[in-house]
């Protein structure tokens, strides 16, 4: 029995948490359902890494750690990125799961110079022509959720970049074939948002659905069954 694990590297806010649940539960609702178990490995309460040959593919959550920091658990999770990468099981990160993957595979993450990225920002979908299947059916700009203060600042050697912004050139990375990485958060839903933003009400009036950044998660389920 292969499953596709989730690799639960933070925890929202406690409220958050309270009310709208975690990391974890909302990456399950965007998932397209399919004969794939699904396991949650939880690394921040000390959950053993899986056999790799045991997954059908991986998931890395976003989380309020920092890349830069390198915490013990993240320096262990680079050297289990970097097994992953000399396999064809897919993998998927998501914010620092994306920046974490470009540190393991020889880029840098780091903080962004042109500041935090926090709401809904538009973004220009580069793999429009070309059909990355991470990117199926989304058109050439686009909506979704960001948080964050930290991104990749330098690219692994064979990383493409699929979709930037002008605040950021590496919202979603290609990084090797089996190896995708978004910077958004396909996860989010508004009120997940609204929870990250409810001091910032500049940002709160403009709040809607993002419902086509929502189909990144669907889309990699697709890449995982066709990895049977």
């Amino acid at each position: 029995m292969k499953y596709l694990y989730i690799l639960k590297v933070g925890e929202t806010f406690l409220l958050t948490k309270e009310k709208l649940k975690d990391f974890d539960t909302w990456i399950l609702k965007f998932l397209k359902k399919t004969k794939t178990r699904i396991k949650i490995i939880d690394i921040l309460s000390k959950d053993k890494l899986p056999n790799i040959n045991s997954a059908k593919g991986f998931i890395i959550s976003g989380s309020h750690e920092m890349v830069t920091d390198e915490l013990p658990w993240s320096l262990l999770l680079e050297k289990y990125i970097k097994k992953i990468s000399k396999t064809n099981i897919p993998l998927l990160g998501i914010c620092y799961g994306h920046q974490l993957i470009a540190k393991a595979l020889g880029g840098k993450s780091g903080f962004n110079k042109k500041g935090k990225e926090i709401g809904i920002v538009k973004i220009k979908n580069l793999s429009f022509k070309n059909k990355d299947p991470l990117l199926k059916n989304f058109p050439k700009k686009f909506d979704a959720f960001e948080t964050h203060y930290q991104t990749v600042i330098k690219l692994p050697a064979k990383a493409k970049i699929l979709a930037k912004n002008s605040k950021d050139n590496t919202q979603a990375v290609r990084f090797e074939s089996n190896i995708w990485g978004v910077q958004f958060h396909p996860e989010f839903d508004k009120e997940i948002m609204k929870e990250y933003i409810l001091n910032q009400k500049e940002t709160i009036k403009d709040l809607r659905s993002c419902d086509i950044s929502n189909t990144v998660l669907k889309n990699f389920s697709d890449i995982v069954e066709k990895k049977v």
